[in-house]
């Protein structure tokens, strides 16, 4: 089993592809199935399913460079200061962070919990591009950037993915404006049909949720 921000060659060569909004879903379906999981590439999502399912899992030691940046030493410091705020951590935190939060989930899942929350200050644990979608659902709220300076930070504030940042609306603009061979990718058919058989299987469960 494979996080969805996996290549195209990892996806590939798994079973499944997995998000962070239907992994404890899938992990309990495959589990009650008597299935044993090799999980990858993230070990902090993938100890955090496994102690909300009891499944047999076994963890790729990877990480995400933004949310193993954050450190318990520094976030006490911050709780300390907003001793009323609330803590939303993605579950690709490290265990220590979890274990402090008041919620815990997907980027739309925290953004629930923001709402459903009724703490007027929160400290967020993920990449800070979730802030923009977040005070939209809470405009009446505070919200805070979790840090990830601290012993063992190799940053001030991390909390900033740059490959996903390259997402920026520049640049899907001249993507729609020019079009052209400049801005396609091209993958190999055989790859994209071995990638596609894993999401595909997730997309079917997650509409069996829906149902």
């Amino acid at each position: 089993m494979v996080y969805a921000n996996t290549s195209a060659a990892v996806k590939a060569r798994a079973d499944w592809v997995v998000t962070s909004s239907i992994a404890v879903e899938l992990i309990e379906h495959l589990d009650s199935l008597g299935e044993k999981i090799i999980w990858a590439p993230d070990r902090h999502l993938g100890n955090y399913v496994q102690k909300q399912t009891g499944a047999d899992v076994l963890c790729w030691q990877g990480a995400c460079i933004v949310h193993d940046e954050f450190k318990t030493q520094a976030l006490t410091r911050l709780k300390k200061i907003y001793p009323y705020a609330a803590l939303l951590v993605h579950p690709e935190s490290p265990q220590s962070i979890v274990e402090m939060a008041d919620a815990v989930g997907s980027t739309s899942q925290l953004i629930k919990a923001a709402k459903t929350l009724p703490h007027r200050q929160l400290i967020v644990a993920t990449d800070r591009g979730i802030f923009y979608k977040m005070q939209q659902a809470v405009p009446e709220k505070e919200l805070l950037e979790a840090p990830t300076a601290g012993e063992g930070a190799t940053c001030r504030s991390c909390a900033h993915c740059p490959w996903m940042a390259m997402n920026g609306l520049k640049a899907i603009a001249e993507g729609l404006e020019q079009g052209g061979a400049a801005h396609e990718i091209q993958v190999d058919a055989a790859l994209r049909e071995g990638a596609l058989l894993p999401l595909n299987r997730m997309l079917d469960f997650a509409a069996t949720l829906r149902a």
